[in-house]
């Protein structure tokens, strides 16, 4: 009887044990579920970087300045343009007249009329003795008496100095006509730098100061061209995302117009540096800027002050919202209110998670999974 009895007790005892610890488990799955429904979780919605913002100024495309090339004996005689007038190439803007240049004009005038004078007192020479050395000489024979041989042979020495004064007339008639030649080509090099113009190089709008003339009498005028781009700053934080050819829009801050730009050229070497707003990002130090030049087709009024808008390719994810599991990283996608673990390939570039692939644009995730949350739970969520 006593047998019975102990053997029921323990087949009692292990039922109720067991039963224990199904109530147990069933128990925690409802504190868990319970606990997931009460759980609201944050959703964010996939889409690619706000766009840049970043500060530019109308400039012209070129600022020539106006360089005289004159030489320092030169004077100012007139200013052929105006401030604010428009020129073109080879335009005149700019006169002078060299004191010294005229004073070896002048000389060179004297040389060619003295050289002139000597060619036409050489051609007269030449003629003279010309008609000289062709005068007739007498024929000596035996019946001539000695006085008449004498008579005969002066001439015919006087005939050969006379040949030999030719040769020397024409000789110097040479060097005269050659001195002339070199004398005119001098004069008309001297000409050309009398009266000096300075002419316009390119078109544009002139910019004239006469205020800091006073030593050389020599206004400060520069050409501003009639092309223009856009000068933007951006600072080492963004560098990187800039690239040449990339489309931008322009907007002035002036009024509520966009223009349609692209990028032309990026500085490599930083032009300022500039405090930064975040000394957590940088440590305290300063930022180096870069410039970048923007092209627009429309004009604007140069030192307009504009936002340079750069759209943006990458994707960032919340860095609470990625869950990793074996090396791999995970994001929970809500579709009809539940949850459902979806691989993803992110890469950390400065301290955020680019998105690679794994997710399309406008896809709802989790931004704050926890450990309740399990793959196909229903769940109750906030937009974020």
């Amino acid at each position: 009887m006593k047998k019975l009895f102990r053997g029921r007790f323990w087949i009692i005892l292990g039922v109720l044990l067991v039963l224990g610890v199904i109530v147990a488990v069933g128990l925690v799955k409802a504190n868990n579920q319970r606990a997931a429904q009460k759980q609201q979780y944050q959703t964010y919605q996939v889409k690619r970087d706000s766009a840049l913002l970043l500060k530019g100024k109308v400039a012209a495309k070129d600022t020539v300045a106006v360089e005289t090339g004159v030489s320092s004996t030169g004077t100012l005689t007139a200013i052929n343009v105006k401030n604010g007038e428009h020129v073109d190439p080879g335009t005149v803007l700019m006169t002078f007249h060299d004191d010294q240049v005229q004073s070896q004009i002048d000389e060179a005038n004297q040389t060619v009329a003295k050289t002139e004078l000597a060619i036409q007192n050489d051609q007269q020479a030449i003629t003279a003795l010309k008609k000289q050395s062709n005068q007739p000489t007498t024929e000596v024979t035996g019946d001539t008496d000695s006085s008449v041989a004498d008579s005969g042979a002066d001439s015919v020495a006087d005939s050969g100095a006379a040949t030999d004064q030719l040769q020397q007339a024409r000789n110097t008639l040479a060097a005269d006509q050659l001195t002339l030649q070199q004398t005119n080509d001098s004069l008309t090099r001297l000409q050309a730098k009398l009266d000096p113009q300075v002419t316009a190089k390119i078109a544009g709008t002139i910019a004239l100061d006469t205020t800091n003339n006073s030593n050389t009498g020599i206004p400060d005028m520069q050409i501003i061209s009639d092309g223009q781009i856009i000068d933007g700053q951006v600072t080492e934080y963004d560098y990187a995302k800039l690239k040449q050819e990339l489309a931008v829009t322009v907007m002035p801050v002036s009024n509520t117009d966009h223009y349609q730009g692209k990028i032309v050229t990026i500085d490599q070497t930083p032009q300022a540096a500039t405090p930064t707003t975040s000394t957590a990002q940088t440590g305290g130090s300063e930022a180096a800027t870069y410039q970048f030049t923007v092209k627009i087709d429309h004009k604007l009024t140069n030192g307009f002050n504009v936002q340079i808008r750069v759209p943006q390719n990458t994707i960032r994810l919340p860095a609470a919202s990625l869950v990793k599991k074996a090396g791999t990283h995970y994001v929970y996608v809500v579709k009809k209110h539940k949850a459902y673990r979806q691989k993803v390939v992110v890469k950390k570039v400065d301290g955020y998670w680019h998105l690679m692939s794994g997710l399309q644009l406008k896809t709802t995730i989790i931004t704050n999974p926890d450990h309740h949350l399990k793959n196909g739970q229903e769940v109750t969520v906030n937009a974020d």
